[in-house]
């Protein structure tokens, strides 16, 4: 037992004095980074937004007269030319409408002869009656005869003035009574021809609302018509990208896996008062697309002439703040930036850097500030 002791104690001793490893100083590893220059050039920002392709044309075709539905010519993805008969309504009323109207404007053609052959009538022999007033007058000076036909003469002479003037009055209006029958037949005719539902433009049948034997009434919509051979994205933008467009300039779009050529044809340059958007549409030729079908519009800003550029994987992004390391002799310096658009692989930089300065390219997320670098 106290053997034991005695050699616990022994070890404890020893590990007591034993001499502490002394601490040895290493340099710094440098670290191998990539460097980047930070350029300074013109270079022309753009924003790709997203959107949906829509038919140039879209109507629901109206009749514009009332009635029931005779006969219904097409359906729904039925190809049609403008022109084209739709729907057509039993007519037999219009018909009766408008040979009422011929026959009333040749009644009024036929009276506006008669009385203007009366009022020569009546002229003649207004003039004939006013010669025998003036010989009956001087007889009754005369004492010749009585002043009783005399009167009698006059009374004609009156009532010949009257009838005159009647038809003179009725002369001087028959071409407006005319015209206005004229214009009665016109509209029996124009209703008569919109008992046929047409095509206003080459396109496709959408949808038919309304069937045979359907009474239909004034205005009610009874064709969907769409005019898909072209197409128009139509796209909601903010002030600054409307200010780098025109009409009539060329978008790329980009729909379907395939790029195409657009053409800006509307732009709303005043915002709308609710979004503070600008509407703009870009048409593109049919190149296989279909209606609904998504697309891609790259929408050019204005050019920068003395842009401040650095590549995208020398930022990093932390706590919502941007920094780059700038290279200062064999250290780097973590520095904070602020960014604008970013324009394929590059950053426009705003402030906090300089051009012709020099800044790690990649790999920034493992470096730290103050840290020594090697360049490759």
């Amino acid at each position: 037992m106290g053997i034991t002791v005695i050699t616990l104690i022994l070890i404890w001793l020893l590990l007591w004095t034993k001499p502490q490893p002394q601490a040895k100083l290493q340099a710094h590893v440098p670290v191998k980074v990539i460097l980047a220059n930070v350029e300074e050039r013109e270079i022309q920002p753009y924003e790709v937004i997203t959107g949906r392709l829509q038919p140039i044309k879209t109507a629901k075709i109206r009749f514009e007269v009332a009635g029931r539905v005779g006969a219904r010519l097409v359906e729904p993805g039925t190809s049609l030319s403008a022109g084209s008969v739709m729907l057509e309504l039993l007519d037999e009323d219009y018909e009766d409408q408008l040979l009422q109207a011929e026959s009333e404007l040749v009644i009024e053609q036929k009276g506006a002869t008669r009385d203007r052959n009366l009022l020569d009538y009546a002229r003649t022999n207004l003039r004939l009656q006013q010669q025998e007033e003036a010989r009956l007058q001087s007889l009754v000076e005369q004492n010749l005869i009585a002043q009783s036909k005399l009167d009698v003469t006059r009374q004609r002479v009156f009532d010949l003035q009257s009838e005159v003037a009647r038809l003179e009055f009725s002369d001087s209006t028959a071409q407006a009574r005319i015209r206005m029958k004229e214009s009665l037949r016109d509209i029996a005719k124009r209703n008569l021809v919109r008992t046929k539902l047409r095509a206003p433009f080459d396109g496709w049948v959408n949808q038919v609302m309304v069937d045979e034997g359907d009474y239909v009434s004034i205005n009610q919509a009874a064709i969907s018509l769409v005019d898909t051979s072209k197409f128009d994205l139509q796209l909601d933008v903010r002030g600054e990208v409307i200010t780098g467009l025109r009409l009539n300039q060329e978008i790329e779009v980009t729909a379907n896996d395939r790029s195409i050529r657009g053409t800006v044809v509307a732009m709303q340059l005043d915002p709308d008062i609710n979004t503070h958007t600008h509407q703009i549409r870009i048409r593109v030729a049919n190149d296989a697309l279909q209606s609904g079908m998504l697309a891609n519009a790259t929408i050019p800003f204005l050019v920068q002439d003395q842009a401040t550029l650095i590549p995208v994987s020398s930022v990093l992004t932390q706590r919502g703040k941007a920094f780059v390391f700038v290279v200062q002799g064999n250290r780097i310096t973590k520095t904070d930036v602020k960014l604008g658009r970013r324009v394929n692989n590059e950053y426009i930089v705003l402030n906090g850097l300089v051009p012709g300065q020099k800044i790690v390219a990649r790999d920034v997320t493992s470096l730290s500030d103050e840290q020594v670098i090697a360049a490759e």
